[in-house]
């Protein structure tokens, strides 16, 4: 089973904001949630999603995983003592997506490139830059997701009823279980935008499986809302 949960984090801890700032420190807390082994048992049913949603002064997390969290520790370190968090069972809301339904979207996502290579190898993998390049980097891959990106008719043609709502660079440091550090730079693009659903299993398989790179670091968490 899949579950989606939702936890508002308390921007004025220490902790909290170790958490906004740092996805390394984010990806800890949330696979600190599961107990051992119980994402290898459920391995083939996803693996765990997470997205911060920030309108200041609101932070919310959101988590989609294969197995139920428990995030206590988060509540404890960033969170507040008059509440938890929210979890609920995923799939019944899955099951619900049919072809040709339209959904609001959220997606925060890396979109890159892999520049062309003399050789077999493949080449540079660089990220989009511009918005523009943004969204045409979702409209390609959306095909292959399951879905399409709803466009609005004009006199000029149509464009997609989406926009990158958001963009950061995120800079952090990564530790391997040696102690070893890397320097790692991610750029985000948070998209908002109505889509159709164009094969249900497709877009189900995308939004437990992930959307593009950096799905460790805040990436790749598709949602939906009703229209």
């Amino acid at each position: 089973m899949t579950w989606f949960t939702r936890m508002a984090l308390n921007p004025q801890r220490r902790g909290a904001r170790k958490l906004l700032a740092n996805p390394q420190a984010m990806h800890a807390a949330v696979m600190s949630a599961f107990p051992p082994g119980a994402l290898e048992q459920a391995a083939d049913q996803g693996r765990p999603l997470w997205r911060l949603d920030s309108h200041h002064p609101e932070h919310t997390l959101y988590v989609v995983s294969p197995a139920e969290p428990d995030l206590q520790h988060v509540v404890e370190q960033a969170g507040w003592s008059t509440a938890s968090w929210e979890t609920t069972p995923y799939t019944r809301f899955l099951d619900q997506l049919r072809k040709g339904q339209e959904w609001r979207f959220r997606l925060r996502a890396n979109p890159v490139k892999a520049l062309p290579s003399g050789s077999d190898r493949r080449g540079k993998v660089v990220p989009h830059v511009t918005p523009a390049q943004q969204v045409r980097w979702l409209e390609s891959r959306a095909p292959g997701l399951g879905f399409e990106l709803v466009s609005a008719s004009s006199e000029e043609g149509s464009e997609p009823l989406t926009s990158v709502t958001g963009r950061a660079d995120r800079a952090f440091n990564r530790f391997s279980p040696e102690g070893e550090r890397t320097r790692v730079t991610l750029r985000q693009a948070q998209f908002d935008g109505v889509l159709t659903v164009a094969d249900a299993e497709k877009l189900r398989h995308a939004m437990v499986h992930g959307i593009g790179r950096g799905k460790a670091y805040g990436c790749g968490l598709l949602t939906l809302r009703r229209i």
